[in-house]
């Protein structure tokens, strides 16, 4: 096993050097492919070790490094054990895994195993630097002390016209009543072509999330805060685009990147997702604190709310990590399927019932208001204001510390 090292590598971001004594442990033939003449200007003594990914990877030249790529069959049992001798041997390294596929539920298993994030074979110059600087950007703040992620709740839908939305918007108001911070509840509308967010809240400005989906400079706080957009209680929008934004156009890893800066800012963060189902949704939802699937009382929407577990349940989100909301349940005496039956068809626990309250959600919304702004008495945002308060009890207000 050859080592080869290359000095003249340094990448700065605000005039800050941001990596530095990277070690790729990768087998001879993707070793040898990387490309290094995008950047003759980046990461400062790196190092690249070809050995093949079954090869232990000696600890002295690991022990040297501030973050490690590391190459991984995950079919090889020997490849997955040689990742768990190095996060024994040094539990604080930051451990980047190099694979040529990687979905979602593969990803969320390699994080279990103590990696920290991903990148794909054939080695990308460009990726790779933006990966190692984000790791170890990350690595700092939190030797720092400086991160505390806010809660992240993923509200989804279990069948179109379930009232997802309106669920999702009038529990940012809720919560903002167990913000502890002051921060405020940031409510992010990834319905990127038909989210109606902003227009329920009646939340004004030109600032979109894709705005911050394509930007490329540092996510820091005056930027992501100048797109938000205020509305009652102390709820801050990230609106979706005006225009209908192709959905395979957004990057998994800058979305969790925004995710993660997002949660930096605020008490709590609302997540409003599409109806299709994409890498990048799916990805999301993994991030989340808990998802919560809003369902009907119906024969469809319980049947679809069982697909879309099973496809959650395929990426890895299984057991608790998924609540119900039972929305538009009537108080009736007689009832063909009640919240009980709901639980056990989907064998998830119901944080919380809403009640059936038309006209006057409809209405609220029409006006961009929230309901209690019309009805103070409104069952509808009693019920909201429960599952606030058991959601609060179970993840406190995050943010800053």
């Amino acid at each position: 096993m050859g080592t080869q090292e290359y000095m003249q590598f340094s990448r700065k971001e605000s005039g800050v050097l941001v990596c530095a004594n990277v070690l790729i442990v990768a087998s001879p033939h993707h070793a040898d492919a990387i490309d290094w003449s995008e950047g003759s200007d980046a990461l400062p003594g790196l190092m690249v070790l070809p050995c093949e990914n079954t090869a232990s990877v000696p600890v002295e030249a690991a022990a040297a490094a501030s973050l490690i790529v590391l190459e991984i069959d995950p079919h090889n049992r020997r490849s997955m054990e040689r990742l768990g001798e190095l996060k024994r041997a040094l539990p604080e390294l930051p451990v980047v895994a190099a694979l040529p596929d990687a979905s979602v539920a593969l990803v969320r298993m390699l994080v279990r195993e103590g990696v920290d994030d991903v990148v794909s074979l054939p080695f990308k110059f460009e990726e790779l630097l933006e990966t190692a600087a984000d790791v170890l950007a990350q690595k700092r703040s939190k030797r720092h002390g400086d991160i505390r992620l806010a809660p992240l709740f993923a509200v989804v839908r279990s069948i179109g016209g379930c009232g997802a939305t309106s669920i999702a918007t009038h529990l940012a108001g809720a919560l903002g009543e167990h913000d502890t911070t002051g921060r405020g509840v940031a409510i992010v509308d990834l319905d990127l072509q038909f989210g109606a967010v902003a227009g329920y809240l009646a939340a004004e400005g030109r600032g979109s999330i894709a705005d911050l989906l394509v930007e490329q400079e540092r996510l820091d706080e005056e930027l992501i805060r100048s797109v938000a957009r205020d509305a009652a209680d102390n709820v801050h929008v990230f609106a979706a685009p005006d225009a209908i934004m192709p959905l395979e156009s957004v990057d998994t890893d800058r979305l969790l990147r925004l995710l993660d800066a997002i949660r930096q800012q605020y008490a709590y963060v609302i997540l409003d997702l599409p109806a299709n189902w994409t890498n990048w949704s799916l990805s999301a939802l993994t991030a989340a604190s808990s998802v919560l699937m809003v369902v009907e009382l119906s024969v469809a929407s319980l049947r679809q709310a069982r697909r879309r577990l099973d496809l959650f349940s395929s990426v890895g989100i299984v057991g608790n990590e998924v609540q119900l909301i039972v929305n538009r349940a009537e108080r009736r005496l007689f009832k063909t399927i009640d919240v009980g039956d709901a639980t056990e068809t989907l064998g998830r626990p119901v944080v919380g019932s809403v009640t059936l309250e038309d006209p006057l959600v409809s209405t609220a919304q029409d006006q961009g208001l929230m309901v209690h702004q019309i009805s103070r008495k409104s069952r509808f945002q009693s019920d909201v204001r429960t599952i606030a308060q058991a959601l609060a009890a179970r993840f406190p207000a995050g943010g800053p510390a």
